[in-house]
């Protein structure tokens, strides 16, 4: 008995020594906690603010989406206190410890679930917007363009991450080697890889079939508004150049989507196929991927504030635009009052002198009718010339629950 357990630590002995050790570095432990304490900082009031706006505002599919992201991006800032805490203390923390147990199950279960959830809130969004335009009775789609459905479905995204990543932490936490909790952390997923290779192929197959699903929708929602305004790319309902801002705002949602998401996927893939002969540098790479998929929860309440006040900016340019019109129509009364004043005046003074002409008089009304003239034209191509300024600049008109 005791020579067959000889081998199993004999055996056990040789494996932890033939495996790469991931070893702490002195950097994580003196810029990732100000990095993560910086983006808390800037996420926590503006995913606030964004929450706010969104919440006093009508419930309609997109903002339902938007509101779901919000949320699970406030999820994420709150975890970075957990992250900035265990990357200062992981080296003191004993492995299996509770602190050590609650900060590995704070930080990676939030850092997943809010990493999952975004990803299927905006390809519901996606999608929600190419129904919207370009498949508006399509009995299939029905479900993202109600209310109800939208919340059935956000729920129903929320309850599948967090049962998928909660079983698979549950699997990490039994999974534990004696050392400090950086080791539990960390090199149990060298020890026991083989463990977790399909829950890494799941969420590389999951990340790049949602992106081959946007790139899809937006892609036919942009040959869409091609088509139907015959190269000018303006849509239906969204005023001059709305095409144009559509792009845009579809282009900002991709390359957000990319920027933050596929780095940390692609390491999951060279995770999944590299032979972990340099675990170091992996384990760098790694570090640097999850910060920048940690950004997306800034970006969003970001792009939210900026497309919120464009919508403020629409309201305001729609006030001056009006005013602009009422201008003109009492500017087409002053001229017809203008123009009968003319005439009385000089119908009455060629009474009053026997048809000759008082060349005096009739020079100074018609200065002063040509003074009003010259400055009402002026004063209304003053105002037209901004209203055409800001249009130029593409942020009126802009529809931002698009």
């Amino acid at each position: 008995m005791r020579s067959s357990e000889f081998l199993v630590f004999i055996s056990f002995f040789l494996y932890f020594c033939s495996t790469c050790m991931i070893k702490p570095e002195e950097s994580h432990e003196t810029i990732l906690p100000w990095l993560y304490l910086t983006l808390a900082v800037l996420g926590l009031p503006t995913n606030g603010i964004v929450l706010v706006d969104l919440w006093r505002s009508e419930r309609t599919p997109t903002i339902i989406f938007t509101l779901n992201i919000i949320i699970s991006d406030l999820l994420m800032c709150c975890s970075f206190f957990f992250r900035i805490a265990y990357y200062k203390e992981n080296t003191n923390w004993q492995s299996g410890t509770p602190a050590c147990n609650a900060a590995e199950l704070i930080i990676f279960s939030c850092f997943y679930i809010n990493l999952y959830c975004n990803m299927c809130f905006l390809l519901w969004t996606s999608i929600n917007r190419y129904t919207t335009v370009v498949k508006p009775g399509y009995a299939l789609f029905q479900v993202f363009k109600q209310t109800r459905s939208c919340w059935i479905l956000c729920f129903s995204t929320w309850l599948i991450v967090i049962t998928v990543v909660g079983a698979s932490m549950g699997v990490k936490l039994r999974l534990q080697i004696n050392g400090t909790c950086f080791d539990q952390v960390v090199n149990s997923y060298v020890f026991y890889q083989d463990q977790f290779n399909t829950i890494h192929c799941l969420g590389v197959s999951a990340f790049f079939f949602i992106l081959c699903l946007m790139l899809v929708s937006y892609s036919l929602l942009v040959f869409h508004l091609q088509k139907v305004r015959g190269g000018s790319l303006v849509g239906v309902g969204y005023g001059p150049g709305g095409g144009l801002k559509v792009r845009r705002k579809i282009l900002a949602s991709v390359i957000m989507f990319v920027l933050c998401f596929l780095p940390y996927h692609v390491q999951r893939i060279n995770l999944l196929t590299s032979e972990h002969e340099n675990c170091q540098v992996e384990f760098r790479i790694k570090m640097c991927t999850i910060f920048i998929a940690a950004l997306s929860c800034c970006l969003h309440p970001v792009l939210q504030l900026v497309f919120r006040s464009c919508l403020i900016l629409q309201h305001w340019m729609s006030e001056q635009s009006s005013d602009t019109f009422k201008f003109c129509t009492e500017f087409s009364v002053i001229n017809r009052s203008n123009s009968t004043e003319v005439i009385q005046k000089t119908r009455s003074s060629n009474t009053n002198y026997n048809h000759g002409v008082n060349y005096i008089t009739h020079f100074r009304v018609c200065t002063t009718f040509l003074r009003r003239e010259i400055q009402a034209i002026f004063k209304y191509f003053t105002q037209l010339a901004y209203i055409q300024h800001f249009k130029a600049l593409n942020i009126i008109h802009f529809k931002c629950d698009f």
